[in-house]
């Protein structure tokens, strides 16, 4: 066997939220085949599995994880040049999304950079289809490479095939299916996105009209790091989806709610931020549970301020919820997945 099976390994290290229990069994996977080798293995035991990227966007149970890990850590950046404004970028899923960023930006690309200083691996940012400040991820990729871990065939996804909606993917749905490598489309051609409010703020402060490639990069960073909690912190993001109503409910609510932050969808829907919901209209800011509480700065956010279990941040998620669902018959859903059997 050319995989090292450990037992009984502490999982907090391996997640941002820095909390949670142990797994029976952990492994790191390299390569595709360390996958499947890790597969079969666990189908020999007899036990559940798990694929860990970056760990970014996952609460660990305090019990932990009965079955194995399997950690994903399939490196390699590759370019294709299609012409001379095209280029196909190649990435291992094991790769971390920031540092793909910034070498794209190196490389005088432009198409992710708004998604600068996003955590995780490469492979989670399509499962989830991150997105911020105006963009997703799923705009740029064109194919997605998994690991259908029941026939042990490597499939080729094309960007329809991703099946891609809000924090979606059908990677995200299917269990079985562990990406393996992505495929995005950049361009050299100058593709600034600065409509984004937080964004066009920061620019007009400084007086910069078309910024770089590498001035969005610094705005993006900038801009996370005064919203972001302390590294010292554990976190896992945005804890929450911003909620999409009817037009008919959102009239409701700007009738309750005139300063309401929404944006209009095109299927006749509306995308309310949730960021705002919990801090004007429940203010959450400050709540605890424990160890765990509502960012001061950001109130989607919930933070280990040092040893936080994972029944107190989700009791404080369920209280935030509840809040938001009393005074606006919304039911705000986790963006955050729970490490499940």
């Amino acid at each position: 066997m050319s995989i090292k099976i450990r037992e009984s390994v502490a999982l907090a290290p391996f997640v941002t939220m820095r909390a949670g229990g142990i797994a029976r069994f952990f492994v790191n996977a390299t390569t595709p085949a360390e996958v499947e080798e890790a597969v079969i293995w666990a189908r020999t035991k007899s036990v559940p599995i798990f694929i860990l990227g970056g760990g970014s966007n996952v609460l660990v149970p305090d019990l932990g994880f009965p079955g194995i890990v399997i950690k994903i850590q399939i490196k390699g950046i590759a370019y294709e040049d299609r012409s001379t404004l095209s280029v196909c970028v190649i990435a291992g899923a094991g790769e971390m999304w920031d540092d793909l960023v910034g070498d794209t930006v190196a490389h005088n690309l432009w198409g992710i950079e708004n998604l600068s200083l996003i955590p995780g691996t490469v492979g989670g940012a399509v499962v989830q289809n991150i997105g911020a400040y105006g963009v997703e991820v799923c705009e740029c990729i064109e194919w997605v490479e998994a690991l259908d871990i029941l026939t042990m065939e490597i499939k080729r996804f094309s960007h329809d095939e991703c099946a891609f909606g809000y924090r979606e993917s059908i990677f995200k749905k299917n269990k079985q299916l562990v990406v393996i490598r992505v495929a995005l489309g950049l361009t050299h051609k100058e593709t600034r996105r600065t409509s984004y409010e937080d964004i066009k703020k920061y620019f007009t402060e400084k007086n910069i009209q078309e910024p770089t490639l590498l001035e969005m990069r610094e705005a993006v960073v900038a801009i996370r790091t005064t919203k972001m909690p302390a590294p010292s912190l554990g976190t896992a993001g945005s804890f929450f989806k911003n909620p999409v109503v009817s037009k008919e409910q959102f009239e409701d609510l700007k009738k309750r709610f005139p300063e309401i932050k929404a944006y209009i969808q095109g299927d006749k829907r509306v995308k309310l931020s949730a960021a705002w919901l919990l801090d004007h209209v429940v203010n959450v800011r400050g709540m605890r549970i424990g160890d765990a509480g509502v960012h001061e700065r950001q109130p989607l956010i919930i933070v280990n301020y040092g040893s936080a279990k994972a029944e107190d941040i989700l009791a404080l998620a369920e209280k935030m919820k509840s809040a938001v669902k009393e005074k606006t018959n919304i039911l705000l859903e986790e963006e955050v997945v729970m490490m499940r059997a």
